[in-house]
């Protein structure tokens, strides 16, 4: 198996999805400061990392080239499907598509992820870019009706942080929007009720308790208190 593409189109987080089973040699075409990477994989694992053809054998090191790859979001890339033999150099195992996301979850700050209860509703006739495809294809179905992040994260099998972090990108392109029901705020209801007034009484179904009316003010009681007062003794004369 051979792939090919660009970062700018498919990115690393994606493709690292792609390759998360597959042995074999991941390159770009000086995607990194203009130089080569050649990545060996081993059932999705990085087992050794090339630079213009010298070894990296420190995992910070590679951690940053990867981070930095990550980042700039663009660059040629092309996948090679080998067998390795047991003696093949090996200087660490580290699982791309871990690696890939805590990088992703280090750049957006916890403030700016949308709240575990926001519900949001999916734009309609989206123009979805294909860097955003998957994660469109799998939270799309559950966002018709609206749903929040707490609800996906088990719809979708997925921890809570991702779909936050999948939420915060869809949203960033308008794929989708934040929706908040009445009902969401049931403070905001029962003062809609209040402030109907006398139709509120009326309208109450029978066997039901209607929305008290609001006391009426000091000063209104003691004029009313004061004509019926006048009304009285001018009925004793």
């Amino acid at each position: 198996m051979a792939l090919f593409g660009d970062l700018e189109h498919h990115t690393l987080t994606d493709l690292a999805r792609v390759l998360k089973s597959q042995t074999g040699t991941l390159f770009f075409h000086e995607a990194y400061q203009g130089r080569t990477l050649e990545l060996t994989l081993v059932q999705g694992e990085v087992h050794a990392l090339y630079l213009d053809g010298f070894p990296v054998q420190e995992p910070a090191r590679v951690r940053d080239i990867l981070r930095e790859l990550h980042g700039q979001g663009r660059g040629a890339f092309e996948f090679q499907r080998r067998t390795f033999p047991a003696t093949a150099p090996g200087f660490f195992g580290l699982a791309l598509v871990d690696l890939l996301r805590e990088f992703s979850e280090a750049f957006i700050p916890v403030d700016q992820l949308p709240h575990p209860e926001t519900r949001f509703l999916a734009a309609e006739a989206p123009s979805v870019p294909a860097s955003l495809a998957a994660e469109w294809a799998l939270l799309q179905p559950h966002l018709v009706a609206g749903a929040s992040a707490s609800e996906l994260c088990t719809r979708v099998g997925r921890p809570q942080r991702d779909v936050q972090v999948m939420l915060h990108r869809l949203r960033a392109v308008d794929l989708i929007a934040p929706y908040r029901s009445r009902a969401a705020h049931p403070q905001l209801a029962h003062s809609a009720e209040v402030f109907q007034g006398p139709a509120a009484l009326a309208a109450a179904p029978l066997g039901q308790s209607p929305v008290a009316a609001p006391p009426a003010s000091a000063p209104l009681m003691r004029r009313l208190l004061g004509a019926l007062r006048r009304l009285a003794g001018a009925a004793r004369t």
